[in-house]
């Protein structure tokens, strides 16, 4: 019983977070114009990554007012913050399940996972000196 209501909210919140990270992206194909008129917008009037400041997808190729584009916005700004709570507590629960399958590791696989980790970050850390380099 635990266990199921365990998945059960584990495959919530999974959905939630991929449900929020895939609303996140950009658009492939905007409404033509829209580069135009995002270009008059100033910087300094909106978030830089703000997600409710965004339409879903495939909104933005079906032709919103500006009106619509605003209701949309502010309906996004008004769930925001529980969506915030969810993926905290995602995050949370994923922490959970990394300790406890780490807990299951013999002395000598935590030190090989550790290597690993430490290849994998050094990688990245190269890769990005190497992106700021171009």
């Amino acid at each position: 019983m635990i266990t199921s209501l365990r998945r059960t909210i584990a495959v919530s919140l999974s959905a939630a977070a991929l449900t929020i990270l895939s609303s996140g992206l950009p658009l492939v194909a905007q409404e033509p114009g829209q580069a135009k008129a995002d270009a008059k917008v100033k910087a300094g009037t909106r978030r830089a990554n703000d997600p409710s400041r965004r339409v879903p997808s495939h909104f933005g190729q079906i032709g919103l007012t500006d009106a619509q584009r605003e209701m949309i916005y502010r309906i996004q700004a008004k769930h925001q913050a529980k969506i915030d709570d969810l993926e905290k507590q995602l995050d949370a629960i994923r922490a959970e399940s990394l300790r406890e399958c780490e807990a299951v590791l013999t002395p000598a696989q935590k030190k090989t996972l550790a290597e690993h980790r430490t290849r994998a970050s050094d990688a990245r850390a190269k890769r990005a000196a190497a992106k700021q380099a171009k």
